[in-house]
């Protein structure tokens, strides 16, 4: 077992944190955006499928973050359920409709973050930890 840097214990909490928040505050927002019967305007003019594409990407890299999986496969699995959780919810809204081709969209993205994940995700948590390691006072 290797020795901790000074602040280490309270960097590690703090990524904890970090990592939490910039999956669960954003999948906040895409759920009620997804639900909401009418969304605000974007401030950016984006298709419809690049949004999906985004956001489930980016979704599921911040899932496998905050949660790494035993199975690199079970991001993805909880992110298509999500996904068809929110097609089915928006069934039953009368000013949304639910698509196939969202669901479709949603599994590409899905597949980018899990590329994302794999192939940065242990550096991006290394990085992350390091700059919190030097911005967090360690035991005096």
């Amino acid at each position: 077992m290797r020795p901790r840097r000074p602040g280490s214990v309270a960097a590690e909490k703090a990524l904890r944190l970090c990592l939490l928040s910039g999956f669960w505050l954003p999948l906040g927002a895409c759920t009620y955006l997804a639900l909401t019967p009418s969304p605000p305007d974007a401030v950016f003019r984006i298709s419809d499928i690049l949004l999906h594409i985004f956001a489930f990407a980016y979704l599921t890299f911040a899932l496998t973050l905050a949660y790494p999986p035993r199975r690199t496969v079970l991001p993805g699995v909880w992110m298509l359920g999500y996904g068809l959780l929110i097609e089915v919810l928006q069934s039953f809204e009368p000013a949304r409709s639910a698509e196939v081709k969202d669901a479709i969209v949603d599994l590409l993205g899905i597949g980018v973050g899990l590329l994302l994940a794999r192939s940065l995700g242990g550096w991006i948590r290394s990085l992350l930890l390091q700059l919190l390691q030097r911005l967090l006072p360690g035991p005096v």
